[in-house]
């Protein structure tokens, strides 16, 4: 089963970005010539090479002479660097629902574009969507896949699968009453072929003020997960702390839609995930931005967010969502959950767990600030690439032909004017933007940079 759903992607995937609204690149072959390459699998960087595209592939990477083929566009790489586009394994798109604080289900196809814009804009060529509105998110990769909107790839989950008056259950949420139930529910949500399906196990709740909320049986959720894996859908899990994360890689999800936040995880937690073979989206930035608005919202005035945001947009979040932050007290905990988030981090890191590189934040500059936070966490840049890039592609599960610069895999690419293996803030330095081997223009995109 997964390798028919693997079949049909990469089916899907060969009509991907086939419109021509936004591509620049209109020639079938691509030669980047004399680059600094940077592939995304950890490898150290390879100077002096060149990359040959065809027909959306990755056909040759040599560091010998090599002449580009006839009728092939060449773009020369002196000074510059390629690595793979950015993959966020965690956001919900706006567009769906209207909020904060009111989930009625909206079409807002215009403002999901705008933001996609911005992802692609600040170098991401992916995106995995944890959560949104059926109908809306579907509409959205579907337009995606085939070339009516210019937009990173849309991997999606749709609607979340919660219990009943659990954590995330009335914000569209797909609720149940026991295995039988949730088979039929389950059903109903494969319909959409979702790319991963998506659970809730948090008694918590996020913020300051702790919940007794109701979770899923655990002989339930158990049997829900092989369900959906003898379907061939793959699973992930939203958990707050380390007895849920152990019960959710014992049932056999593939993947935790946030590390342990809750307080530092425990000795041996790190190397069983990693033994495992789980995937944890690190979301650090869920609780670095949040925290760090109320005292210091100046990162709203770097190049890349007055690039992509308008005044208006920069305005609204520097002060109108500072100060809902600030006044719910959700950013003073937020800042104190954030040690323990980067120290669980780095100790899966260093255990070799699979971490990638995702924000749960709506803004696409915000994908550097997640990376930097990785750094700062303690993991060198040439791992917080491998974790931005390749690991984002096995969070979703599409690695086979995403998510790295090597020999028959897409062209997702993306050419930086400084090397971000020696400073990760160096993959804000981005100069041009490629899926399926094709360039994005950037001066087309709906950023504010284009607006004036």
């Amino acid at each position: 089963m997964n390798r028919i759903r693997l079949l049909i992607s990469l089916a899907l995937l060969g009509f991907y970005c086939t419109g021509s609204a936004g591509a620049r690149t209109s020639s079938e072959t691509l030669l980047i010539r004399n680059i600094t390459l940077i592939d995304g699998t950890g490898a150290e960087p390879l100077p002096n090479a060149s990359v040959l595209i065809v027909d959306g592939l990755i056909s040759k990477i040599t560091t010998e002479n090599t002449s580009a083929p006839e009728g092939a566009t060449e773009i020369g790489g002196d000074g510059k660097y390629l690595m793979p586009g950015l993959i966020d394994s965690h956001m919900h798109l706006p567009g769906g629902r209207t909020g904060p604080g009111n989930r009625e289900m909206i079409m807002d196809t215009d403002t999901g574009l705008k933001v996609l814009h911005g992802f692609l804009y600040a170098g991401v060529t992916a995106v995995y969507d944890s959560g949104n509105h059926d109908k809306y998110i579907y509409k959205m990769r579907s337009d995606s896949l085939a070339g009516r909107i210019v937009s990173p790839r849309i991997y999606a989950t749709g609607s979340l699968v919660a219990k009943k008056n659990g954590y995330a259950c009335c914000a569209g949420a797909t609720t149940m009453d026991g295995f039988e139930d949730g088979k039929v529910k389950l059903d109903a949500l494969f319909a959409n072929k979702p790319d991963m399906l998506k659970f809730t196990r948090d008694r918590r709740g996020m913020g300051p003020r702790g919940q007794d909320l109701p979770l899923i049986p655990d002989d339930d959720f158990s049997q829900l997960i092989r369900y959906a894996k003898d379907n061939g859908v793959r699973t992930t899990i939203h958990i707050a702390d380390e007895e849920a994360a152990r019960l959710a890689i014992a049932a056999g999800v593939d993947a935790l839609a946030h590390p342990v936040f809750l307080a530092d995880a425990s000795t041996g937690f790190a190397e069983y995930v990693a033994d495992q073979g789980v995937v944890i989206s690190s979301t650090a930035l869920l609780f670095g931005a949040v925290g760090r608005v109320e005292l210091d919202n100046t990162f709203f005035d770097d190049p890349l967010f007055t690039e992509t945001l308008t005044e208006e947009e920069r305005q609204f979040n520097k002060v109108t969502e500072r100060n809902r932050y600030a006044s719910s007290g959700m950013s003073g905990w937020m800042r104190g959950v954030l040690p323990a988030v980067l120290r669980n981090l780095k100790q899966l890191h260093d255990a070799g767990a699979i971490i990638a590189m995702g924000t749960d934040r709506l803004i696409g500059p915000m994908v550097h600030m997640e990376m930097e936070l990785l750094a700062e966490a303690g993991i060198p840049p040439l791992d917080v690439i491998t974790l931005s890039t390749l690991n984002g592609a096995k969070y979703i599960g599409v690695e086979a032909y995403l998510g790295s610069i090597e020999v028959g895999k897409r062209a997702d690419m993306v050419i930086l004017s400084k090397d971000p293996s020696v400073n990760i803030r160096n993959s804000r330095t981005i100069e041009r933007v490629f899926i399926n081997g094709k360039e994005i223009d950037r001066t087309q995109l709906d950023v504010a940079i284009n607006q004036n």
